[in-house]
């Protein structure tokens, strides 16, 4: 349900050390923590979300109320005897709750001012500061406005003032900037180090494969092979990337082919601390390409396990497929030809595929690239569109044949249950086998696309901006985030991301139509004018023509708009005919003659037109939606009776009971302890698993929910302390730093480094001077 609230989100500092330091400290500190939360919130009518390892999650009716909590559960975390050291944001927006989970902006943006905050401090955003205002006994302070990661516009933020509560609070800039997702990968494309740049291609589908066994991983957040691909040999540092994608690691990667041999180098990169934590090489021959992919995959998915946290991770990622290795390869070819989108990479990578899918029928990928050329040749206007997307519909259907639950099949079942069959049921039915099977980020443009015309526009947003965080980079993603916005006529934010699609790619036509009814509605006609007037006739001239005939309708120039108007009444006649119709409606309901734009509605109608998915709710025709004869057009249609998916759970609960993790948790510590495996630098997660007799990934669940920490976290804690301990012994005076730290168990200079700095809250070096003096 969709709702304004109060957001408080907080974490106490320095958990994880104390945790290593001290760890019944640790879990008193958290029993305390609770009974405070629970307390407080009883008394001011919280309600509370979610407890996650150190942090909460909770919301409030009132703004006040959730200010007055944090105040009083501050007070009492300072003067209990252990002094827990906690932070709090909060923030008042606008919410999607459904009972057990909320999301939208206004979660997003409280994590945001909760991660910049310092222990015994409250900060709030100015939407709660303004509702601060006409109560006299908060005091706060303004500490600027600060451009948040995933929030479009910039948040001023206040800080209450209190006696007893930290006001002093010198901010951490980087810490403004910081990513909240923390299990967040991009793989960027592998670089060719063949003698050949014709190569190129194999390096494409590495990339695209490991990018889709990834994907498989459901709490693990990949970004899109689109927006990872928008970066190839762009000459951008780590930093930069992280900031494009969003991401906190990075997987990097090149190939070198030789006859029948390869050679495959695999780096995961930290982008915060800018260090690659793990590497290998694979040199193997052509012949196993699909045993490679998936032995490379399960291997960055492993390493990315023990860093990040536990992840749920298959046996097997990419499945052998019964195809050739030279096969394979010219269907990587024509991929790489048809993804380049000119006429004549897309006619060279169809030449490939034909006859492949003659010597290979059963090949699916072989039947969805062609049919993925034709329909690039109809969309991008190199084939009449009557042609190509009939042609590309019978390899379609083929490949439906061949794999009806396919991810990529179900999809496209999606879009014909939804714009042609107008089955609501059959559509979400399809876009859940996709979710269930690997949620791509078409999978939550597509749910946003859908659920948008139920007009549940909270749940879309939170599709759509999951799709952007996968998608960062996709002019697409943009556009539907616009249209969203759009059809709540909300046209400012709607302009702001239909330009971020012209940005991202000046060659697109997919947001002219809206952003130029966006500027309209939102009374900049002159604006509107100009800008349909210099769109490019040769891609967009029907569009043109009735965005100019519609500008003048609105200003009453109806001298201007005949003209206009005959050009889409003879494109009724042609390939256009339908984006024809669709802007006489729009245009006959701004000239306000509604028997005309309803006649025309009835056309569509009797044609099955995709565009009456959409049509129904564009706020354009808004004259429209009270005459009876829209109504009774529109009232059954597109409908369904059955309740829309479940919406995306962020929060993932542990599938370990206590009793078991319990049990783990002491013979961790006992083997830690007695057999010390840390102390080997390559020690893996399946590894300890093996030794306590338990798969990987229970043992990753049973760190996480029992020690709130990573593999790569523990291990390296218990490496800490042996370092530390090592420090103290006489007989290791003469060694440098280094040499203790690869005597702990750490096998690289960087990651000793950055990890002693994070826990321990000090550099080696003066840790080391600290302890010596």
């Amino acid at each position: 349900m969709r709702q304004l609230a109060a957001i408080l989100f907080t974490d106490i500092v320095g958990y994880t050390a104390i945790m290593q330091e001290d760890e019944a400290k640790a879990r008193k500190i958290r029993e305390v923590h609770r009974a405070v939360f629970e307390q407080q919130h009883q008394k001011l009518n919280g309600n509370i979300i979610q407890y996650f390892g150190d942090g909460t999650l909770s919301m409030f009716k009132s703004a006040v109320n959730a200010v007055e909590c944090a105040i009083a559960m501050q007070h009492a975390f300072r003067q209990h005897e252990l002094r827990i050291p906690v932070r709090m944001g909060i923030h008042s927006g606008d919410i999607f709750y459904d009972g057990t989970e909320i999301f939208g902006h206004g979660v997003n943006v409280a994590a945001r001012i909760e991660a910049m905050s310092a222990a015994g401090s409250v900060l709030i955003s100015k939407s709660v500061n303004n509702e601060l205002n006409n109560h006299t006994n908060f005091e706060s302070t303004s500490l600027g406005t600060f451009s948040f990661k995933n929030v479009t516009d910039p948040v001023e933020v206040f800080i209450i003032h209190e006696k007893g509560l930290n006001s002093d609070l010198a901010l951490d800039q980087s810490s403004v900037t910081k990513v909240l997702d923390k299990k967040s990968v991009a793989v960027l494309p592998f670089e060719n180090l063949s003698p050949s740049q014709e190569q190129a291609y194999f390096c494409d589908g590495m990339t695209e494969e490991i990018i889709n066994a990834l994907s498989k991983i459901k709490e693990l957040r990949v970004t899109s092979r689109n927006s990872a691909f928008r970066l190839k040999d762009k000459n951008l540092s780590t930093a930069e990337i992280g900031e494009l994608l969003n991401v906190t690691t990075l997987v990097v990667g090149s190939i070198r082919l030789s006859g029948s041999k390869m050679r495959i180098s695999v780096q995961l990169i930290d982008v915060e601390e800018d260090y690659c934590f793990w590497s290998d090489k694979y040199d193997r021959i052509l012949e196993d390409v699909f045993e490679v992919q998936d032995e490379v995959s399960v291997a960055i998915a492993e390493r990315l396990r023990e860093y990040l946290g536990h992840l749920d991770i298959d046996e097997s990622l990419v499945p052998v497929q019964d195809i050739t290795p030279e096969d394979y390869i010219t269907y990587l070819k024509a991929r790489y030809h048809i993804l380049k989108m000119t006429a004549a990479d897309i006619h060279e990578g169809i030449k490939l595929l034909e006859p492949l899918v003659i010597q290979s029928p059963d090949y699916v990928y072989g039947h969805l690239g062609m049919h993925m050329g034709y329909i690039m040749l109809g969309t991008l206007g190199y084939m009449p569109a009557e042609k190509a997307f009939p042609t590309g519909m019978s390899y379609l259907q083929k490949a439906i044949e061949l794999e009806p639950d396919l991810p990529e099949c179900n999809l496209q079942q999606s879009w014909i249950s939804f714009l042609q069959d107008w089955d609501l049921d059959k559509t979400y039915a399809y876009l859940s086998k996709v979710h269930d099977e690997r949620p791509i980020v078409d999978y939550y443009q597509t749910m946003a696309s859908v659920i948008v015309t139920e007009r549940n526009f909270k749940a879309a947003e939170n599709y759509i901006d999951t799709a952007l965080k996968m998608d960062p980079l996709s002019e697409i993603t943009h556009n539907l985030k616009g249209f969203i916005y759009y059809v709540q006529h909300k046209y400012d934010e709607a302009l702001t991301y239909y330009r971020r699609c012209l940005e991202l790619n000046p060659e697109s036509t997919v947001s002219y139509t809206e952003l130029g009814h966006s500027l309209l509605l939102s009374g900049k006609h002159n604006e509107a004018l100009t800008f349909f007037e210099n769109l490019p006739s040769d891609k967009s001239e029907l569009i043109k023509k009735g965005g100019i005939a519609l500008v003048h309708a609105f200003q009453g120039n109806m001298d201007l708009v005949e003209k206009e108007k005959k050009v889409l009444e003879e494109a009724l006649q042609s390939e256009s005919m339908e984006k024809a119709l669709y802007l006489l409606i729009i245009l006959e309901c701004a000239l306000n003659n509604t028997n005309k734009a309803i006649q025309y509605i009835r056309q569509a109608f009797e044609y099955r037109l995709p565009m009456l998915v959409y049509l129904k709710i564009d706020p354009i025709i808004k004259p429209l939606h009270n005459l009876p004869e829209f109504k009774e057009l529109f009232d059954s249609f597109l409908t369904t009776e059955k309740s829309q998916p479940d919406i995306e759970q962020f929060y993932k609960k542990s599938l370990v009971s206590q009793e078991y993790v319990e049990q783990y948790r002491a013979e961790l510590k006992t083997l830690m302890s007695t057999e010390k495996p840390y102390l080997n630098p390559h020690l893996t997660l399946a590894e300890v698993g093996q030794l306590l007799g338990i798969p990987a990934n229970q043992l990753s669940q049973i760190l996480n929910a029992g020690f709130d920490q990573n593999f790569s976290e523990f291990i390296n804690s218990y490496r800490v302390r042996h370092f530390k301990a090592l420090l103290k012994n006489p007989d290791k005076k003469q060694f440098t730093i280094l040499a203790i730290a690869y005597e702990s168990g750490f096998n690289s200079k960087s990651a000793f480094n950055s990890f002693f700095k994070r826990s321990e809250g000090m550099t080696p070096k003066a840790y080391l001077k600290s302890v010596r003096n």
